[in-house]
Formats: structure tokens, sequence, C-alpha cells
């Protein structure tokens, strides 16, 4: 039971930790996005 429990606490720290990683991957997209549209916006 115990062993169980820790895999399983284990388990969603991975999860966490994939979720974060998952997160700032999209706020790194969304911060070129972004940045490449205010580049276009100035050049025109």
């Amino acid at each position: 039971m115990v062993s169980g429990q820790r895999s399983a606490v284990s388990g969603q720290r991975s999860a966490v930790s994939h979720q974060r990683s998952a997160v700032s991957g999209q706020l790194t997209l969304l911060f070129k996005s972004t940045s490449s549209t205010v580049a276009q916006a100035s050049s025109l």
C-alpha cells in the first residue's frame, strides 16, 4: 500500500512538471507570435 501511494504521488508530481513545461512552452510561443506581430505592425 505504501509503495503504491508513493508511486502515485511521484506520478502526480511528474504530471505537474509536464503541465508546467507545457504552459511555459505556450507562453514562449505566445510571446514570439506577439513580438512578430508587433514587428510587422512597426514595419508597416
